[in-house]
């Protein structure tokens, strides 16, 4: 499929998927770590992923793309990714049809962060404790829910469970 300016991708559609659009250039890998795409990748062998670096857009003049064949990308994901990108665009596609999902700043995340507090009691691996962050908006960070450490937006994919 050719594209304006002799630009081709190479890259067929997917019928069933996820689709993440509006990276910002060279940070897939960012979403692929915090989406933890490795872990999918061994454990689900009928998976593709697919990672378009720097490509050309009109409205972010470059932008990274990750396709997702036969996995939808959990919204609570999506919603956290949308911490760290806010102007990402996720679409999962069934049969072939495309509904768009736009991430949301979550009000609280649960289980999916270790707390940057090495004393939590979140960390301590004795306590059965899921961990849990209260989302403050206006400051774009996170609070734990136990000790009240402070976790910034942009520090979230080095926090990540995996």
């Amino acid at each position: 499929m050719a594209k304006a300016g002799g630009e081709r991708m190479l890259v067929s559609r997917i019928e069933e998927g996820t689709v993440i659009d509006h990276i910002p250039d060279w940070r897939a890998d960012t979403v692929s770590r915090v989406l933890r795409l490795d872990k999918l990748a061994r454990m689900q062998a009928d998976i593709s992923v697919v990672i378009l670096q720097n490509v050309s857009s009109k409205g972010l003049g470059r932008k990274d793309i990750i396709k997702i064949d036969r996995w939808h990308v959990d919204e609570r994901d999506a919603d956290i990714l949308c911490l760290v990108f806010p102007g990402i665009t996720v679409n999962y596609i069934d049969e072939g049809k495309v509904s768009k999902y736009a991430p949301r700043v979550p009000d609280t995340i649960e289980g999916r962060l270790r707390c940057p507090e090495l004393n939590c009691i979140s960390n301590a691996e004795r306590e059965p404790v899921t961990t849990r962050f209260v989302t403050l908006k206006k400051e774009s960070v996170l609070q734990c829910q136990y000790c009240d450490a402070l976790l910034g937006f942009e520090k979230v994919p080095d926090h990540v469970r995996t």
